[in-house]
């Protein structure tokens, strides 16, 4: 199997990951060996043994070319190999542990700088800023590339900034950056004025604009920042510029290009709006996508066109089909109270009228819907009800299902757009990390009573085999005794042999033989007692011992040399079985206290764990709370805004029915006065002033008080309600 490699499409999801390592992080400050081809065996005998060129060992070792991380290396530990499965399989908690694990374990030996990169990306996408940023620091002071640490620092800053914390950002952008890429110089004083903009110094986001470089190959994102940026200091005309070659650009193809697309059309129309250019706003206004995120905004901006350009009844086109959009937007809610407005422009008052009462009571039952979301959102399970999870533990170290909000819920479909906000995406997420962490520590202390078992499943085997190992133990000693005596008495004979010159003492069988039946015959010729005729048996006897004799002594230094031999590998083999009688017996203390041990370190552990659960309970609890705060801050948000939006139609109502109650009383007045002048009687003056009108219509039909106040009005109104 080969090793994993990284490549240049490289995708380190979350989007703060992808940027240290696509982009070049750390690039050329990195530095690793270019991996050999192949990886092969250099087969050079010289290079073995060393040669004329060897490099001088005091001669200290030159600095390795860098490699960006970005660009394939090899993998040299198995560890690294191993996280990097669990990296590119999504699983990040799990690459994190991993990382972790085998750093405590020095598993890190070819691959230490790789593994703390992508350690310390991975602790940026979660939003451990100042833990990846300590790694980083720590990386980049080890190395001397300077454009590697400058690109490095600029993508920690773009974090930053898009984590909230702009003057983090324009601290690195400030000192940390020595010289920034020629590729980014633009992007790298854009981000500086977005900083600036961000924290109110708008003179020296000013001051820096003019350094803006436009050049035709940034991409869409950087020439849409650059519009922003100059639209919030004030540069319209320079603005509406990128706007329009935003606009002008091939056709985009990715959700991010459209995106952009579309907020470049709606900038640029409100832009035009502004102007008073009202064909130029139609025409960038209707680039914008029906359905798309900014949809709303669009339709709003394009009735205001109508309604300037003298057309006011096609502008209630785009704003009625705003209408039937969900009331969570701000645009839906002004278009609400846009229509009316059209109506009372055009003299249709008490359709006017109709539709401004229909208003106010749409904001109020909205404010109601979201008085029952506020009590939804303040019951204990609401997470847990809109969002499950899977608490079985079975999968607690797999990827975490997306937030997603129940289509059937009459509650939440009001609520998927503030659900979209970063403040609470970011805290749902590490809602969702922490009841993990909590499912993983109680996946593991339910295994505590397994590993319990275990240790006395292995203490029972022990106990079972403990009898047999004693009476091993008992006839391995009485073996090594009886061996050792038995060696003991051949030393001592091999001894004598050797001191004594001894040729018949390592005889063999057939040797042995020979001398016995010479012995006999030697002693059968002196029980014969008759030299003299036996001298021709006694002349053979002679010569067949000097023959006996010449063959011992030939083999005496070979026989003695193999029974040294012989001896000192048995004395070996006894020594190696009283090592084995010693380890035997110590080896039931030895495990007895390992399992000991473990069932120790399981003690402590188990502790910890539990420990740990406490605390990430308790975390959970807070984070809980903190999240239906933020979740009832927005639908308060949203309240406010409602009753501002009530206020206004009900301010529409007066008004509608001032200019009734005065339109009644000239009327009034001029039909007495017209009266009086058929009976030839002066009129009465400010008789109409006796006359009253109600609130329930643009035309009084009965005679009431006006009314003093609004709250008069309201009552009015309403009082059938």
């Amino acid at each position: 199997m080969k090793p994993k490699r990284h490549h240049d499409n490289i995708s380190l999801t979350p989007n703060a990951v992808i940027r240290f390592c696509k982009v070049g992080m750390l690039a050329a400050a990195i530095g690793v060996l270019a991996p050999s081809p192949a990886l092969a065996l250099d087969l050079d005998p010289f290079d073995w043994f060393g040669s004329e060129e060897t490099t001088d060992p005091a001669v200290p070792e030159q600095p390795r070319e860098p490699l960006p991380i970005d660009q394939p290396h090899a993998i040299e530990d198995l560890a690294y190999g191993d996280l990097l499965f669990e990296f590119y399989q999504e699983h990040y908690f799990s690459a994190i542990t991993k990382i972790l694990v085998a750093k405590e374990r020095g598993q890190f030996a070819g691959n230490s700088e790789h593994a703390e990169l992508v350690l310390g990306a991975l602790y940026v996408s979660y939003g451990l800023l100042d833990q990846g940023e300590a790694i980083f620091r720590s990386l980049l002071d080890t190395y001397t590339s300077v454009e590697g640490a400058d690109e490095s620092w600029y993508q920690l800053a773009r974090i930053y900034y898009k984590r909230g914390d702009p003057q983090h950002a324009l601290d690195i952008l400030t000192s940390s950056i020595n010289e920034p890429l020629e590729s980014r110089a633009t992007e790298h004083v854009l981000l500086q004025i977005l900083c600036h903009i961000r924290l109110g110094q708008v003179d020296q986001a000013q001051s820096l604009s003019q350094y803006l470089r436009e050049d035709q190959a940034q991409s869409l994102f950087v020439r849409f920042n650059m519009a922003s940026a100059l639209a919030q200091l004030g540069d319209m005309e320079q603005a509406a510029t990128y706007y329009s070659d935003v606009l002008n650009r091939s056709r985009p193809q990715t959700e991010l290009d459209k995106t952009l697309t579309d907020q470049a059309a709606l900038a640029l129309g409100i832009h035009y709006l502004r102007a008073n250019q009202l064909q130029q706003a139609q025409q960038v206004l209707h680039r914008v996508r029906l359905y798309g995120p900014v949809a709303n905004r669009a339709l709003l901006a394009l009735g205001w066109t109508h309604f300037h350009s003298d057309r006011k009844l096609d502008a209630l086109t785009p704003w009625m089909e705003l209408n039937e959009r969900p009331l969570t937007d701000p645009s839906v809610q002004e278009s609400i109270l846009n229509v009316p407005f059209v109506f009372e422009e055009l003299g249709a008052l008490q359709d006017a009228l109709d539709g401004y009462k229909s208003a106010y009571k749409i904001f109020r039952n909205q404010r109601r819907r979201l008085d029952t979301i506020k009590q939804e959102i303040q019951q204990p399970d609401w997470i847990e009800r809109i969002s499950p999870v899977d608490i079985s533990g079975h999968d607690a170290m797999g990827k975490l299902p997306e937030f997603k909000l129940p289509v059937e819920d009459k509650v939440t479909q009001h609520l998927y757009r503030y659900f979209a906000s970063n403040e609470f995406h970011r805290l749902y997420r590490d809602y969702r990390e922490l009841q993990r962490l909590y499912m993983v520590l109680r996946h593991w202390e339910k295994q505590f009573p397994s590993f319990n078992e275990m240790i006395n499943t292995h203490v029972e085997r022990l106990n079972e085999l403990a009898p047999k190992a004693e009476k091993a133990i008992d006839n391995s000693k009485n073996f090594y005794a009886y061996s050792r005596v038995k060696l003991d008495e051949f030393e001592t004979r091999l001894n004598q042999i050797i001191a004594n010159n001894d040729l018949t003492g390592l005889a063999n069988v057939s040797q042995l033989i020979q001398k016995e039946r010479l012995d006999a015959i030697e002693a059968a010729l002196v029980d014969l007692n008759d030299p003299d005729l036996y001298f021709e048996e006694w002349e053979k006897l002679k010569l067949l011992k000097g023959l006996l004799l010449w063959d011992l002594n030939a083999t005496a230094i070979e026989k003695r040399w193999e029974a040294t031999k012989e001896q000192v590998a048995m004395n070996n083999m006894l020594l190696e079985l009283e090592r084995r009688i010693r380890a035997l017996m110590a080896a039931r203390d030895t495990r007895l206290n390992r399992f000991y041990g473990f069932e120790s370190r399981i003690i402590a552990l188990r502790q910890t764990v539990t420990e740990l659960e406490q605390e990430t309970a308790r975390q959970l609890r807070q984070q809980r709370r903190q999240m239906q705060t933020v979740a009832i801050g927005i639908i308060e948000q949203q309240q406010k805004q409602l009753d501002t939006m009530r206020a206004k139609s009900l301010l529409a109502i007066a008004r509608l029915q001032d200019l009734g109650y005065m339109q009644e009383r000239d009327r009034k007045r001029e039909r007495e006065q017209s009266i009086m002048l058929e009976l030839g009687k002066e009129p009465a003056a400010d008789a109409s002033e006796q006359s009253a009108t109600d609130g329930d219509g643009v035309i009084p039909l009965e005679e009431k008080a006006p009314a003093q106040n609004l709250s008069d009005v309201i009552k009015r109104i309403f009082s059938d309600d």
